[in-house]
């Protein structure tokens, strides 16, 4: 019996399912699970993949189906506790892995008992999977730089497609799902991954290791339709880092955990100004970067001019994660 399972949460990727699918089925470690968490999409991704599974891809695969859509929170926590293997990895259900991902993760976890979670590089893929410039690298790729920033209460960021062992998982508290607003915009799926592994790194403490191998293993589809997202949503995200990062710093400091609205009491007029040159200087890198996909070189210089004004350092350091190579 394996001791992998992969998840697809699922919704609305009638364009990039298949393509996720056939990269997967292609992986040279064939020993996993897969699962599927449809949330309720209302699309014909769910179709999509019921007919590829007919004739397509493991022995091992298994569909759940929601009756009303629960969000990507809701849908990872779930799958914590559905799936009984020890190792799990989450894969995004319109990004497309190479083929050595999963035996590379695999092999990377297996070497060291410490190892709690494992992840890689990507590379920017656009909506037609063609590969633009830029990609995401980030994440600790050795053990001196992962303590030393462990120590220091650094957020974690590591992508999403991580092999991690489930216990340690469920024992740094799951996917967030209380403590928030009740609004039409869902904090608790903002940053829900960069959440969990920032709670998991605490047991750094005793010896336990998330590591990055600094390769890319996997392609990221940029979709410039995301541009049409408001400024409220990013302006949000923004602030649910900023929360993470507070109760990663309280719980170094062995101090109780807020939740989101009480940590939004302790934000003071002046720290909401910096807090606000800081986010609109992200909303219009990210815009700059969907002007360059889409070839529009006039606005990607304006929206990067813009961005540099409203705070020059966060351009350099998207710059430093996206288009440098760590070594």
């Amino acid at each position: 019996m394996n001791n992998i399972t992969v998840v697809i949460c699922l919704y609305n990727t009638e364009n990039f399912i298949l393509e996720t699918l056939d990269s997967l089925n292609k992986q040279t470690l064939k020993d996993f699970n897969l699962l599927i968490i449809d949330d309720f999409s209302t699309d014909s991704s769910l179709d999509k993949v019921k007919r590829y599974f007919k004739k397509n891809f493991l022995e091992s695969t298994k569909i759940v189906e929601f009756e009303k859509n629960m969000g990507i929170a809701y849908a990872r926590n779930f799958a914590l506790n559905y799936v009984k293997t020890p190792l799990m990895l989450f894969f995004d259900a319109d990004d497309i892995a190479k083929e050595n991902l999963i035996e590379s993760l695999y092999s990377k976890i297996e070497k060291n008992n410490d190892y709690i979670a494992v992840s890689c590089y990507s590379q920017y893929i656009d909506t037609d999977s063609n590969k633009i410039i830029g990609g995401q690298f980030i994440g600790s790729i050795n053990e001196k730089n992962y303590f030393k920033r462990a120590k220091e209460g650094k957020l974690m960021f590591m992508l999403p497609p991580t092999l991690f062992k489930r216990e340690f998982a469920i024992k740094a508290g799951a996917y967030r799902l209380n403590g928030f607003p009740s609004t039409k915009l869902r904090y608790q799926d903002l940053s829900e991954d960069l959440d969990l592994w920032s709670r998991m790194s605490d047991f750094y403490i005793s010896g336990k290791i998330m590591i990055t191998i600094p390769k890319v293993l996997f392609y990221y589809r940029k979709n410039t339709s995301s541009l049409s997202a408001s400024k409220t949503n990013l302006f949000a995200m923004q602030n649910k880092i900023r929360y993470i990062k507070e109760n990663l710093k309280r719980r170094r400091n062995s101090k109780n955990e807020l939740d989101f609205s009480e940590y939004l009491n302790t934000i003071t007029w002046r720290k909401k100004i910096k807090n606000n040159l800081k986010d609109n200087s992200a909303f219009y890198y990210r815009n700059a970067g969907f002007c360059y996909v889409e070839k529009s070189y006039f606005l990607f210089f304006y929206n990067i001019t813009v961005s540099i004004v409203f705070n020059p350092f966060y351009i350099i350091d998207k710059i430093k994660s996206n288009f440098i190579r760590n070594t």
